[in-house]
């Protein structure tokens, strides 16, 4: 028999060994368990989650919707961590540093590596995606220490999440380098959204269209720069005519993922312009193919982002030159989070982006 003392010693010596975590059961359903605390291996970093971003393909995922997120893992791919430990080698970092996490890891081999486009590695991974129970929505977990980007002092681990998806707009960017005089259209006026044209005006874009049905996000939108529309109150078709010349946009992103809202940004496009596809929910999408040849329009796919975007996205978040705080909208606990990720999958939650404080 244990005396009390060696009762209160085994149990301290088990909660230093294990961590809560949040795990995914099955569509709508989510529970939270007990897994071992991880240990850095040489070159990664045992981090503390202080700030996990709930993603609309989390909310997808969660509902069974899109098929992205399996039973028995452990989500969160938005993170900014605390330092807690370094595993052997590591000396770019210290302990108590907070760091944005680039979420992929890759082969570092294949061509596609080589080239600097390791989001389209075969054999990558992200974090609290496909990785079971590895993802950020649990106490702790570990990452390789290259993937790590320090958040300059003052900037909060929930805006330095933010780096993930105004990463993903600078990505998409790329696929268009668009002209500062350029008008251009944004369908969707959600976080993926808002980080594009977050990314267009930091690149002194003067002219950015966002439109969304809710007038809510349209209002957050619009104090990073955007000029808005309202679909269903407003004519968008008459509204890019007006302010085109009749032309057309020069490039349109699309940041939903269906088959709709990808036509709807085609139709904004005028002759010779780049339709840049980031949403991904839906399975298929139809186009007029005698107009996409006769107008030469080029239909660019972008998923995700490389190494330098993100490092790009961290570098305008600890440059502070764009205020981000108002993004965050609402937050909850781990234990809150399956009751908010049923109300963000109900509609019954209208967020910019709801964090999780771990």
């Amino acid at each position: 028999m244990r005396t009390p003392q060696e009762r209160e010693t085994f149990s301290t010596v088990l909660e230093k060994l294990a961590m809560k975590a949040l795990r995914y059961d099955q569509p709508w359903k989510m529970t939270m368990v007990d897994l071992p605390k991880p240990t850095p291996s040489p070159g990664e970093v045992l981090l503390k989650s202080e700030a996990v971003g709930i993603c609309g393909s989390d909310v997808h995922g969660f509902t069974g919707e899109s098929g992205r997120r399996k039973p028995g893992m452990v989500m969160g791919h938005e993170i900014a961590g605390r330092v807690e430990e370094l595993g052997d080698g590591v000396d770019s970092l210290e302990e108590g540093d907070i760091v944005a996490v680039y979420n992929l890891v890759s082969c570092g081999k294949c061509g596609y590596c080589l080239q600097g486009r390791e989001q389209i590695c075969p054999e990558k991974r992200m974090i609290g995606v496909n990785c079971g129970e590895w993802g950020a929505m649990a106490e702790y977990f570990t990452f390789p220490a290259s993937g790590l980007f320090k958040l300059a002092e003052g900037v909060s681990p929930a805006v330095g999440l933010l780096a993930e998806p105004i990463a993903v707009g600078m990505h998409a960017i790329g696929h268009m380098n668009p002209d500062p005089d350029d008008v251009l259209a944004v369908v969707g006026a959600g976080m993926i959204g808002i980080g594009v044209v977050t990314a267009l005006k930091h690149l002194g874009v003067k002219r950015v269209f966002a439109i969304d049905p809710l007038e809510e996000k349209l209002e957050t939108v619009r104090k990073v720069g955007a000029e808005t529309i309202q679909v269903g109150k407003q004519d968008v078709a008459q509204v890019i005519h007006d302010a085109t010349g009749g032309q057309g946009v020069r490039g349109a992103f699309e940041a939903v993922g269906t088959g709709k809202t990808v036509r709807a940004a085609y139709d904004l496009c005028g002759a010779g312009g780049t339709l840049v596809i980031i949403g991904n929910l839906g399975q298929e999408f139809t186009l007029p193919l005698q107009e996409v040849t006769s107008n030469e329009t080029i239909i660019r796919g972008s998923y995700a982002f490389t190494r330098s975007d993100f490092a790009n996205a961290v570098e305008l978040i600890n440059s502070k030159q764009i205020a981000l705080d108002h993004l965050i909208t609402n937050s909850c606990s781990l234990e809150e989070t399956p009751e908010a990720m049923t109300k963000l999958a109900k509609g019954e939650l209208q967020e910019i982006k709801m964090v999780i404080y771990p």
